[in-house]
């Protein structure tokens, strides 16, 4: 009897854990790209875009980058990035958290072996609604070798238009 019960309470653990992968799975499903601007509206500020192309089911990013400032001398940083995201639940809210970390871009001849080791020249964390439309980013980014630092910057997702326009 004991024996009957424990494994029918297993086999309802089992089908639970199964319902909660198959939603967790529907809800992830596909790959899609976000691209963001990520900055203030002041006149000659900094200036973070970026493209990125998310992997839903596999919770990962990858994408291009670009830091601009029209100051003399103007900062020009490009990067490529990748990354993951993760959900964050509060008691009101759910919450993306979304962390890349960039590289400079190199161009490497194909069958050129194996290439240069790259350090990181950006590192970012951003935290999105749960709509991927809006949030709040920290990000830091190497100029003339010191690390620079940005934070509680907004980020706003862009579109259409503005993607040609920032790209």
């Amino acid at each position: 009897m004991v024996r009957a019960l424990q494994c029918l309470s297993w086999r309802t653990l089992e089908y639970e854990r199964n319902e909660i992968m198959k939603a967790q799975a529907e809800k992830n499903i596909g790959t899609f790209l976000a691209s963001y601007r990520i900055g203030t509206e002041a006149i000659g500020g900094v200036t973070f875009t970026i493209h990125l192309v998310v992997n839903a089911p596999e919770q990962t990013l990858s994408g291009t980058g670009t830091i601009f400032q029209p100051i003399s001398p103007p900062l020009d940083i490009s990067t490529e990035r990748r990354g993951d995201f993760t959900y964050i639940a509060t008691m009101k809210d759910t919450h993306i958290l979304v962390v890349l970390t960039g590289y400079p871009s190199a161009k490497w001849p194909p069958h050129g072996g194996i290439g240069p080791v790259l350090l990181p020249n950006v590192h970012l964390r951003m935290v999105l609604s749960d709509n991927w439309e809006r949030g709040t980013a920290n990000y830091e980014y190497v100029q003339d070798g010191e690390w620079v630092k940005h934070e509680s910057v907004p980020v706003v997702a862009i579109r259409g238009e503005a993607i040609s326009a920032s790209a």
